[in-house]
């Protein structure tokens, strides 16, 4: 099967305005859908969405391009956009390839975000996201870990070398405060307040874009401060730094060590930071913070998000049911 090509006349790989209007208004090609994904782009930086949004948008548009370059179709970058085409795209994904529903969903956010910018600009005269359906995905897959695990896992780094200390204070912050793994590589010596056992998240690193204050236990302000003072003898403005570079850990590093020490440590489930976010979520609950209390500290807007955080074992639910003892009440010590 051949190759689609998709041209473009100028450096930037954007084409004028002119070329991309198409003769009957509101209608665009295949071609011209992936040209102008750069202007939407622009638009979207200056919105002022973090790297991390950015760089999902580019990386789930090279999925959607190299599923066209593969289809049978002649001369498919000048076939004219539709609804169908997204629904072939989704069949595609979920029939075909059979990806798991949390990916596939990832990948038509962001498509159906694009399309809804394309109808806004009036370069469609349809509004093609409303055509794209995210796929149903049972609730609450991410268990959090064990006890044991967690205890496993905090044995693994070695506290005698940068790294190993680096990485085991970035576990101890996530079981206290549950901060997001991007949030924490971000953090600036400036954003810690030692004496008010504070962690600072600034809104320009936030993924809301909104700024909140963590608080922070004996533990991890222990640790932090020793992090701090190495960052300021290196000249470094993060605290958490890169043992090869003395720049800031990049969090895709921090990610791929959490799945080496859960895999040194035996643990057969997830061992990710997000994982661990939600090893927090579940042990507030536990400890009795309620949800919306819990929703501050990790940052999010919906309170449905957060419920899906917190995942409760039928004997937590049987210690909390017989603590309250509803009928007690009315019965009195009657059996």
């Amino acid at each position: 099967m051949s190759k689609v090509k998709f041209n473009s006349n100028n450096s930037n790989g954007l084409k004028p305005l002119s070329e991309i209007d198409h003769t009957i208004k509101g209608t665009i090609t295949v071609g011209q859908f992936l040209v102008v994904h750069n202007k939407f782009l622009n638009d979207k930086k200056l919105e002022g969405l973090s790297e991390r949004t950015i760089s999902d948008y580019l990386k789930h548009m090279k999925f959607f391009k190299q599923y066209i370059l593969n289809i049978q179709r002649s001369n498919v970058d000048q076939c004219l956009i539709d609804g169908q085409f997204f629904k072939e795209y989704l069949y595609y994904m979920v029939m075909e390839k059979q990806y798991k529903p949390c990916t596939v969903n990832l990948r038509v956010s962001t498509l159906k975000c694009y399309c809804n910018w394309l109808y806004k600009n009036g370069y469609t005269k349809e509004n093609y996201s409303l055509a794209i359906n995210k796929v149903k995905r049972p609730q609450d897959t991410i268990k959090p870990l064990r006890d044991e695990d967690v205890k496993k896992m905090l044995n693994q780094p070695n506290r005698n070398i940068y790294a190993g200390f680096r990485d085991f204070t970035i576990m101890v912050i996530l079981l206290d405060c549950g901060i997001r793994i991007q949030e924490l590589c971000n953090t600036l010596v400036s954003d810690v307040d030692l004496k008010n056992a504070t962690l600072n998240v600034r809104a320009v690193v936030s993924k809301t874009r909104k700024s909140r204050e963590l608080p922070l236990g004996k533990q991890s302000v222990m640790l932090l401060k020793q992090l701090i003072d190495i960052s300021v003898e290196n000249k470094c403005n993060y605290v958490f730094m890169s043992s090869n570079t003395g720049l800031k850990l990049n969090y895709n590093v921090a990610i791929k060590n959490f799945e080496k020490y859960g895999k040194s440590a035996g643990i057969k489930v997830r061992c990710t930071p997000h994982v661990w976010r939600h090893t927090f979520a579940t042990n507030a609950v536990k400890a009795g913070i309620d949800l919306f209390t819990l929703q501050k500290i990790l940052g999010q807007n919906n309170i449905t998000t957060t419920r899906q955080y917190v995942q409760l074992e039928t004997s937590d639910l049987i210690k909390k049911h017989n603590k309250i003892d509803f009928v007690g009440r009315y019965l009195g010590g009657r059996r």
